[in-house]
């Protein structure tokens, strides 16, 4: 028996992308496959009950008659539902689609939050396999997927986030003490007040656990046991760094996990690692975001030296998931040009190992020891900002990020893809039906200050071009360049269109 619709949007990843069914009964709807495509002309290479997952890049611009069409070939191929990803071509289902739907009896969804569709089917299949009268070789496919990281040298957190994908739920490895050493990164549902926990053990007895967070059941009770042997597996592939964490990795594991105590439980805790933080200076928080194919512990020594090069040792450095983190002592003054200087000349001190070393994020400084934990969320948080709109090196001051980091934090989505909507609607309509380069010339134009004789310089384009491509932003948008306060709201919109979509003004419509 195929599954229904219900028990597909119960799948971690569909749960992840906050879908909303505006058409159809989930209980009535039977899925025979997950599929992805842009195509419009889609109705003839489907066999049926397909899940049909699209972003609507081969959707917009068309006809109200061109729509119906489009819902009318799904619906005579067989096709059990449509979901459309909104943020990217629409910021809201079209209305002539959800009536064409109505009418037609497809089930539409809207999906609100960008996952990747590729892990939609992974989950599909899985559940297709769990639902096979030969389920328990699904047994064997568990062991595959924990196996694969290991082998491949991914390192822990790769393994973790296989085990999160196989149960559904955020997977975590904890030292002997109980200590966050790593936890999984991957989208699956928010983790639970229920939790399922299995020992590691290695040669010279217990190195710490496996926790799944979430309700427990026979599945993640296979998941479990077997990601506990694996990440003993994995562990046994770094015999040097020992069962323990230093000092100064627990000092960042807990920080992270913001379960220090006080800023006194810090200092004393700095003081028992080698460091005496002093009163009357400044802390510096940083966060080293590491290249996924290299273990994030490689580069703390790296790290520390640097920073102790450029002036901001001693440092407290520790490893935290894909990051290295690191508290550094500051001045009494720590102006942002000298903040950035130093942190600049620690990146490039970081030589031969700058090829796994991405972003440097600095936190704002920190005078009170007890904020210490909020300042490594932030730098943590600019890492991810930073990832989102494409910063792939060098140095990043939170200050720098100030208007993503403010629209991540407090931003309704439905104000924010409205004001997007209302900003730059028109001109995202254009170049989505044009293929044109209007959105990256507006980019280009806010990023040099509205020069224009810089902006055409970085386009690589003659200033009569640019002229002519201005003009008709202005025409489209109803707005004047030569407007402050409207550049101003434009250099939001863009920021803000750049977070939702993930996607680069400079590339996106080429």
């Amino acid at each position: 028996m195929l599954p229904s619709l219900r028990e597909v949007l119960a799948l971690p990843s569909f749960r992840a992308s906050a879908p909303d069914l505006l058409v159809g009964d989930p209980d009535a709807v039977t899925v025979r496959w997950v599929h992805s495509s842009e195509v419009y002309e889609m109705g003839g290479l489907l066999a049926g009950g397909e899940l049909l997952l699209t972003t609507g890049l081969g959707l917009h611009g068309r006809t109200v008659d061109q729509l119906t069409a489009y819902v009318d070939e799904l619906v005579d191929a067989g096709c059990s539902a449509l979901g459309l990803e909104l943020g990217r071509s629409f910021f809201e289902i079209p209305g002539e689609l959800v009536r064409a739907a109505e009418r037609r009896g497809l089930a539409l969804l809207a999906f609100h939050a960008v996952v990747p569709f590729e892990r939609m089917i992974e989950d599909f299949h899985d559940l297709l396999i769990r639902r096979r009268p030969d389920a328990p070789r699904a047994a064997e496919r568990i062991w595959q997927e924990l196996l694969a990281p290991v082998v491949h040298g991914q390192g822990m957190t790769a393994l973790l986030d296989a085990a999160a994908r196989l149960a559904g739920c955020p997977a975590e490895l904890l030292d002997v003490e109980g200590n966050l050493v790593e936890r999984s990164r991957v989208a699956v549902a928010a983790a639970g007040p229920e939790r399922m926990a299995a020992q590691v053990r290695g040669p010279a007895g217990p190195a710490g656990q496996v926790v799944l967070r979430g309700r427990p059941g026979s599945r993640r009770a296979a998941v479990l046991q077997r990601a506990a042997v694996a990440a003993a597996l994995e562990l046994g592939r770094h015999p040097g760094e020992g069962r323990r964490p230093s000092l100064a990795q627990a000092v960042v594991t807990d920080l992270v996990a913001g379960t220090v105590a006080s800023g006194q439980d810090l200092r004393d805790r700095l003081a028992a690692a080698g460091w005496t933080l002093s009163t009357d200076h400044h802390l510096l928080v940083a966060a080293l975001d590491v290249d996924p194919r290299i273990p994030a512990h490689e580069l703390v020594a790296p790290l520390r030296e640097a920073l102790v090069g450029a002036e901001l040792g001693p440092a407290v450095v520790g490893a935290a998931g894909r990051q290295v983190v690191a508290l550094c002592q500051g001045w009494n003054r720590p102006l942002p040009q000298r903040v950035r200087g130093a942190f600049t000349a620690a990146y490039g001190a970081l030589g031969a190992h700058a090829g796994g070393a991405r972003v440097l994020a600095v936190a704002a400084p920190v005078a009170d020891p007890a904020d210490a934990a909020p300042a490594v969320a932030q730098a943590r948080e600019v890492v991810q900002l930073a990832r989102r709109l494409g910063t792939r090196s060098g140095v990043v001051l939170a200050r720098d990020l100030g208007v993503p980091r403010l629209l991540a934090a407090g931003a309704d989505a439905t104000a924010t893809a409205t004001f997007v909507a209302e900003q730059l609607g028109p001109l995202l309509g254009y170049d989505t039906a044009a293929s044109a380069d209007l959105v990256r010339t507006l980019d280009a134009f806010v990023v040099h200050g509205g020069s224009k004789a810089r902006t055409a310089a970085a386009l690589g384009i003659r200033r009569q071009s640019l002229y002519a491509r201005l003009e008709r932003i202005e025409r489209l948008l109803g707005v004047s360049l030569d407007d402050a306060a409207q550049q101003t709201c434009l250099a939001v919109a863009l920021t803000a269109w750049r977070l939702r979509a993930g996607l680069d003004p400079q590339t996106a419509f080429r």
